[in-house]
C-alpha cells in the first residue's frame, strides 16, 4: 500500500525563504572548507552526520493537505539502487522514461511501466552513458515500442553502451541528439525543456556535466530532473537561463545527492518545495552527502530518498503536489 503525503505549494512564503537562504548562503561560504577538512578523513563522523541529518529531514516532512485533482502529471523516481530511473506519465497518458538504472534493474522498471497501464514509451531519455543510468536500457528497448529516444552525442567503449545501441537499432525508434534550449514534443499539456548539456568550445567537462537536464512543466507546477549534473553544469545553466526557467516544485537532485552537485546558487534558483535523491542503500559513495542534506534541512525542503522510501511518486495537478512512497514507513 502506498503511503501518501500531500503538500500545498504555497506553503512556504517566498520572501521569508529567500531571507533564510541568503543567510544560509553566507554561512555555507564561510564554513564549507572547514566542514570538508573536519570530515574528509573521518568516514565514521560523516556517516553519523548523515544519519542525524536524515532523521531531522524525515521529522520536518509536511503533514497531509487537500488531495491533488485529476488529471495530473505523475513522476515516479524508481528505487533501482545506486542509479537513476524516472517514469513520467502525462495528464493525457503519454509516457516518458528518463534513464534505466544499473544492470539488473529491468524487473522493477518493467513492473512500474506495467502498473501505469502503458504498453509503449512515447519518449525515452538517456541522460548520459554511465552504467548506473543506462545499464538496463537495452532490456527496456527490447521490451517496449519507443516513440523517440533522446540522448547526447557522447559514446562509450563499454558493453552496456554497445548493448543499448544495438537495441536501439532493433527497436527502430527515432533518435534525437539534444541541445540545451530545445523543447521535447511530448504532451500538449506539458512543456519539456532541455536545460543541459551546455557546451563551450575549449572548455571540456566530465561526463557528469554533460548530462541531460530536463525541466517539465504542467500548469503552475514543475519538476526539474538534474541527471548527474554537477556544479560546472549548474553554473552554465544559471548563466544561460532566467531563474523562472529553472524554478521547480520538485528537484531530482543531481548525482544522487553528491556534494559535487546542488550548489547553493543553483538550489536558490530552482527553489524547490521537494527534493528527491535516487541512491542505493549503504552505497560506497556516501550518497547523499551531508553537505547536501544540511542544505535541504536548513531550507526546510521536504526530502525523500529511494534507499529509505523505496520508489517515490509525485503527482502535480498544475497547482498542488502530492507525494507517495512505496514503503509505508521509513526506517
Amino acid at each position: 500500500m502506498r503511503a501518501e503525503v500531500l503538500y500545498n505549494i504555497g506553503m512556504k512564503p517566498s520572501l521569508c525563504r529567500l531571507a533564510l537562504f541568503l543567510s544560509l548562503l553566507l554561512l555555507l561560504s564561510a564554513c564549507s572548507g572547514l566542514h570538508a577538512c573536519l570530515h574528509a578523513n573521518d568516514p565514521d563522523a560523516r556517516q553519523a552526520e548523515r544519519d542525524a541529518l536524515s532523521e531531522k529531514l524525515i521529522a520536518q516532512r509536511p503533514t497531509a493537505f487537500p488531495a491533488v485533482s485529476e488529471p495530473a502529471l505523475t513522476v515516479t523516481v524508481l528505487d533501482v539502487g545506486q542509479g537513476d530511473c524516472i517514469l513520467l506519465v502525462s495528464p493525457s497518458g503519454k509516457t516518458m522514461l528518463v534513464d534505466a538504472g544499473p544492470s539488473g534493474s529491468f524487473g522493477r522498471i518493467d513492473a512500474a511501466i506495467r502498473e501505469s497501464g502503458a504498453e509503449r514509451l512515447d519518449a525515452v531519455v538517456a541522460t548520459h552513458p554511465h552504467e548506473d543510468h543506462i545499464g538496463s536500457m537495452a532490456a527496456v528497448l527490447g521490451a517496449y515500442p519507443v516513440g523517440t529516444f533522446y540522448t547526447i552525442a557522447d559514446e562509450q567503449p563499454t558493453s552496456w553502451y554497445a548493448a543499448m545501441t544495438a537495441a536501439l537499432d532493433r527497436n527502430g525508434c527515432a533518435v534525437c541528439i539534444v541541445k540545451a534550449g530545445m523543447t521535447i514534443p511530448w504532451d500538449d499539456g506539458c512543456t519539456v525543456t532541455v536545460l543541459a548539456p551546455i557546451a563551450y568550445e575549449n572548455e571540456p567537462v566530465g561526463m557528469n556535466d554533460r548530462s541531460i537536464v530536463l525541466h517539465v512543466r504542467y500548469g503552475d507546477t514543475a519538476v526539474l530532473l538534474a541527471g548527474d549534473a554537477e556544479e560546472t553544469s549548474e553554473t552554465r545553466m544559471l548563466n544561460a537561463f532566467p531563474k523562472s526557467m529553472l524554478h521547480a516544485n520538485v528537484l531530482k537532485l543531481g548525482h544522487h545527492g553528491s556534494s559535487s552537485s546542488t550548489g547553493p546558487s543553483f538550489f536558490l534558483a530552482v527553489d524547490p518545495d521537494f527534493a528527491v535523491a535516487s541512491c542505493g542503500a549503504d552505497n560506497d559513495y556516501g550518497h547523499p552527502h551531508p553537505e547536501t542534506l544540511s542544505l535541504l534541512y536548513e531550507t526546510h525542503t521536504a526530502f525523500y530518498r529511494t534507499d529509505l522510501d523505496g520508489s517515490i511518486t509525485f503527482r502535480l495537478d498544475g497547482q498542488n503536489v502530492a507525494v507517495g512512497v512505496s514503503r509505508k514507513e521509513t526506517p
